[in-house]
């Protein structure tokens, strides 16, 4: 030690000469870095020399340090996703079953109205004075059928084809009164179930027909999710599948299920569809954009490890790193354990064979650590 004390004593005096020599010729000036150069060998030789004894004389072993996971079982689920838009069964345009011109219209958009409730009328004059012509044509055959038939049925007077002339008089007439009566009838448009006026077409003193739409009636009470499945989950979708839909425009989701599910592959887009209920709407609106999420897989008793964790050799084969306690537990050995994988959800893998419940596996460290390798967890 006191060599390389003196050493580096003679480095630094050598050092701190040198400004005053600086100006030398460029012969001097090279023999000096020369000088300088065998003295730093020098130096670096003897720290070796140290390091190597040090090293020898340290008898305490070091290792690297890493995390640890025990694998235990836990339910594990999987859903895919897919997109859906929200669809109401009440959701209709109204149509008048005659044409005419629009007399009155009783309602405005968006109110609120109840089923048989009167939304909007044609105007039916023409058929109103018809109906009054005819009923007052009806009221005189009816009395000549009456008296016809009383003379004809009691007292064998007049004909039997004159009693059935003003019989089948009566009997028109009476048809053409409920006829014009149901004509009337359908110059008015009512709804067919409560709900709210979404949007009103028609205008009052334009014509309207059965061949435009009036009135929107909308009630959202019932809606549910209609979306289109890949063919390939065919065989993991039913009734009563779990789901979730999210609502992204309005950043909330609602658990729900699989209602109901087609049987029918359409050729274009391959897929089929299934409905999804829609417990609770909170403002949804028919053809609503929604993401829904159908859970296809289930395992309450699933041995699963965070995804990062599954590393595959360059044949790839899964494998995790694994501990085995040492020396009664002061350290780990680091052991390479094949593993077969499942499906992955969420950051987690499952595990379908290698691996026990109460395995410890590598955590943080796993990328760094190799087969035989001692650690201590911490």
């Amino acid at each position: 030690m006191k060599k390389l004390g003196f050493i580096l004593g003679s480095v630094v005096l050598a050092s701190c000469g040198a400004p005053e020599q600086s100006t030398g010729t460029m012969e001097e000036l090279m023999a000096k870095k020369d000088s300088l150069v065998e003295v730093r060998a020098t130096v670096d030789a003897e720290i070796a020399a140290v390091d190597e004894k040090l090293i020898a004389l340290d008898t305490v072993e070091r290792y690297d340090r890493v995390t640890s996971i025990e694998v235990t079982p836990s339910t594990f689920v999987h859903y895919f996703d897919v997109f859906g838009i929200v669809v109401a069964d009440k959701s209709i345009n109204l149509y008048p079953t005659a044409s005419g011109k629009v007399e009155k219209i009783y309602v405005r958009n968006g109110q609120r109205v109840e089923k048989g409730q009167l939304l909007m009328t044609l105007d039916t004059d023409l058929l109103k004075s018809s109906l009054k012509e005819v009923e007052n044509g009806l009221a005189l055959a009816k009395t000549v059928f009456e008296k016809q038939e009383q003379l004809w049925i009691n007292e064998q007077i007049g004909s039997e084809i004159q009693y059935l002339q003003t019989k089948n008089n009566y009997d028109g007439l009476v048809q053409k009164v409920t006829t014009l009566k149901e004509q009337i009838a359908l110059s008015e448009i009512r709804a067919p179930f409560a709900g709210a006026i979404d949007n009103i077409f028609a205008k009052e003193g334009e014509l309207a027909g059965p061949q435009m739409p009036s009135i929107r009636l909308v009630n959202t009470s019932g809606v549910y999710v209609k979306a289109d499945v890949p063919e390939s989950y065919a065989n993991r979708v039913r009734v009563g599948t779990p789901a979730n839909v999210a609502f992204s425009s309005m950043d909330y989701e609602v658990a729900a299920e699989v209602l109901q599910v087609g049987q029918f592959i359409q050729e274009g887009n391959r897929t089929f569809s299934i409905n999804v209920s829609l417990p609770v709407s909170q403002g949804a609106k028919p053809n609503q954009m929604v993401h829904v999420a159908l859970q296809d897989y289930s395992n309450a008793a699933a041995l699963t490890v965070p995804a990062s964790l599954v590393q595959q050799d360059v044949e790839g084969n899964d494998f995790i790193y694994t501990l085995q306690a040492v020396d009664g537990g002061s350290h780990h050995e680091v052991v390479k354990t094949w593993v077969s994988t499942g499906l992955t959800f969420e950051g987690k893998t499952e595990i379908l064979t290698g691996l026990e419940a109460g395995t410890v596996v590598v955590d943080k460290g796993s990328r760094s650590v190799r087969t035989g390798q001692n650690v201590v967890i911490g």
